[in-house]
């Protein structure tokens, strides 16, 4: 699978990284914006010239499967449409964009065309939540009831000390806490139910000592549309205590209760004393392999037309995107939003 990357900076080093580890995958193209951040890629992958660009159309001329675009959010659709003008298949880093009406927009320009469209959501490729969709979906962990999960970062109320560099584009988009962090914690509950969201019910505020423009603690209830539910506590300046990216989650089934906590190397199950559960093994989940590491092992199924389970379509994308604004419009007027009045597949 030869791919053309779009961007650069931290994440687009680390996804160099992965794409040089990966058997199937080969980087054809590298396009950032300055010569400059280009000079300093050349020289730590050992890249040729003529697999280095700045300028955008010259490298989406580059025989290539799919491009990956590593760019800031309000950039993404932009050069999404670009690369599929140009006859090329893409993965976009998450969120696709920073509001749902860009999106939709983006979904009907992609109707009846050939090349496909796909979002990097990193989350969805941890061992543990496909054990818990695997024990659900097998009944090794009865039936799934719900579910709650508890995010913080932040660790100071300095900015320059704050974990998020919120000076730059960061910090202007419209809520940095819900496109930025909060969305992967959706998709990943969105995966683990196997259910869209139907209803939402969210409460937000910022601390006196918030860094950015937007709320940056949430309260959140989602009911999904199999009768699961969630309460979601999220917070990005949550001062000395943090857990990790994922959060800490409790999951609530039938059988028993499953735990999975930021600095525990493995899933903890409190069993139910008449019906006791089993947290699958990872090898009988079909798991395809951490982070991107699975992203690129699911795209390269994708593009081949075989089957694939995780790597989320743009159509799929399009209801956590939905959630997102369900999220932002229920904190905003203070009542319970129904998603259908945002989006509906349908």
């Amino acid at each position: 699978m030869k791919i053309i990357q779009l961007g650069y900076g931290y994440w687009g080093e680390s996804w160099i990284d992965f794409i040089n580890k990966d058997p199937d995958s080969e980087l054809a193209a590298l396009c950032v914006k300055t010569e400059k951040t280009l000079s300093k890629a050349k020289e730590k992958w050992d890249l040729p010239d003529s697999m280095c660009f700045t300028d955008i159309d010259e490298a989406l001329k580059v025989d290539a499967d799919v491009v990956i675009i590593v760019m800031p959010h309000y950039a993404h659709i932009e050069f999404a449409k670009k690369a599929v003008l140009a006859g090329k298949n893409v993965l976009i880093e998450k969120p696709l964009c920073d509001n749902l009406d860009e999106a939709k927009e983006f979904f009907r320009w992609m109707e009846g065309r050939k090349e496909k469209v796909f979002v990097s959501h990193n989350y969805r490729f941890r061992k543990e939540l496909w054990q818990m969709k695997e024990g659900f979906e097998d009944g090794k962990l009865g039936e799934l009831q719900f579910i709650q999960v508890d995010y913080r970062t932040g660790k100071s109320t300095d900015p320059e000390e704050h974990v998020w560099n919120v000076q730059g584009w960061r910090g202007s988009q419209v809520c940095m806490q819900t496109y930025e962090c909060a969305v992967h914690h959706y998709d990943m509950m969105r995966f683990l139910t196997g259910s869209n969201a139907k209803t939402v019910y969210a409460n937000a505020w910022n601390p006196k000592w918030a860094i950015t423009k937007g709320p940056e603690s949430y309260f959140v209830t989602i009911e999904f549309e199999n009768g699961v539910r969630a309460c979601f506590s999220n917070h990005m300046s949550s001062v000395g205590a943090e857990t990790e990216f994922q959060g800490n989650w409790q999951v609530q089934g039938s059988k028993g209760l499953v735990r999975w906590l930021s600095g525990h190397p493995e899933m903890e199950l409190y069993p139910a004393i008449d019906h006791p559960g089993e947290i699958p093994a990872v090898e009988e989940t079909g798991f395809p392999g951490f982070d991107r590491a699975g992203i690129l092992r699911e795209l390269v199924h994708a593009l081949g037309g075989e089957k694939f389970s995780a790597l989320p379509t743009l159509k799929d994308n399009m209801n956590t995107m939905a959630l997102c604004a369900a999220v932002l419009l229920s904190a905003r007027e203070g009542r319970v939003v129904s998603v259908d009045e945002l989006w509906h597949e349908g």
